[in-house]
């Protein structure tokens, strides 16, 4: 893999991160494992699979996302990143979390396996 192609997956996986944050059930489906575990903070708390969809299908989503201290790790078919996120919705104080996705590549796609959030003093 040449450098421009290490620079041109790194960046794949940030704006597919940054679109779990801003789309809907669909992207989701599309883009995530079946069984796909979600850890958020409570009254929300731990998801699985459907129940993730679920969740979504009436949940406001975030107008815009930054990403800051972004780490990716390569681990044989899985990818980790780890980052701090700052999410904004308008109306809404700013929501700022540390974030761990997981990413497992089935056949020629890497799609979404677990993501924890863990909410932080701005």
């Amino acid at each position: 893999m040449t450098l421009m192609d290490q620079i041109n997956a790194t960046a794949g996986f940030w704006a597919e991160e940054e679109n779990f944050w801003l789309e809907g059930p669909d992207f989701f489906r599309a883009n995530m494992v079946d069984d796909a575990v979600m850890d958020f903070p409570e009254p929300t708390g731990r998801l699985k699979g459907q129940q993730v969809l679920a969740a979504l299908e009436n949940a406001p989503r975030w107008d815009g996302v930054n990403f800051f201290d972004r780490n990716m790790e390569k681990l044989g078919n899985k990818v980790r990143i780890t980052y701090r996120a700052e999410a904004q919705r308008y109306g809404a104080d700013s929501y700022v979390a540390k974030c761990e996705s997981v990413y497992v590549k089935l056949g020629s796609d890497w799609l979404l396996a677990s993501h924890k959030q863990e909410p932080l003093e701005r």
